[in-house]
């Protein structure tokens, strides 16, 4: 199967454990996965093999995102509806030059945001939607200029909106509806989908009551994980 360049196997039901074979196969640029009944961890050699895309969604998937993640040449990588743990590792970053699209909604991420993903100046999409996500949105995201939809909905991010992503020029969706931010600049009003329901915005129509706002400010620092990412305590409101 020397000849092979793209493997795509989605859509069936397909069980047990992620597919060894593939890591054998010299020439496959294309992996696609999504909408299985896979299982178990994914090895981090995968990160290591110069694929172009990779299609691990809607599976049981059951890992942390390891530090190869970094070494990947990916412009396409959707890890939306798995069940993975710990932080975005900060190897991220390595991605900057190739990384065009970045899709883990759903995925059960508990980590802070490194200040790495800003480096990624290349990305057009990221959507981390739906996790616990913890901490500040990093201001280093004000340099992702190529970022068109970015989507952090449903996560306990709080804190202050950075302006420096809502002017980012090509942006034209920004969702971070049900968390807890305290402050937006009203440049991102000016964003031509933006949704910041069920935050803590003063001002601002349909956000949470105002005892779920101390509640949540009153909670404990928070370890993100074993790895150290850390999210310290809520600002005051």
């Amino acid at each position: 199967m020397r000849l092979l360049h793209e493997l795509d196997v989605s859509n069936n039901r397909l069980s047990g454990g992620f597919p060894q074979h593939i890591l054998c196969l010299p020439n496959v640029k294309y992996v696609d996965l999504r909408f299985n009944e896979l299982r178990g961890p994914v090895p981090p050699a995968l990160f290591d093999k110069p694929l172009d895309a990779v299609f691990l969604n809607d599976n049981a998937f059951d890992f942390e995102l390891p530090d190869s993640l970094g070494n990947s040449p990916a412009s396409v990588l959707v890890l939306a509806n798995l069940r993975l743990r710990g932080c975005i590792p900060r190897s991220v970053g390595r991605m900057a030059g190739t990384l065009a699209e970045l899709v883990a909604l759903n995925s059960g991420l508990r980590s802070c945001l490194p200040q790495e993903l800003g480096w990624l100046r290349e990305l057009t999409v990221l959507d981390l939607s739906s996790n616990q996500l913890q901490g500040m949105l990093p201001e280093s995201m004000a340099g992702m200029h190529s970022l068109q939809q970015l989507h952090v909905a449903r996560n306990e991010l709080w804190g202050h909106v950075p302006e420096g992503v809502c002017a980012l020029p090509a942006l034209r969706n920004f969702t971070y509806s049900y968390n807890y931010f305290c402050s937006e600049p009203s440049r991102c009003l000016d964003v031509r989908h933006v949704d910041d329901r069920q935050n803590c915005i003063a001002a601002r129509p349909d956000q949470r009551p105002a005892d779920q706002c101390l509640a949540f400010l009153h909670r404990p620092p928070v370890r993100c994980d074993d790895s150290g990412c850390f999210a310290p305590p809520p600002p005051h409101y």
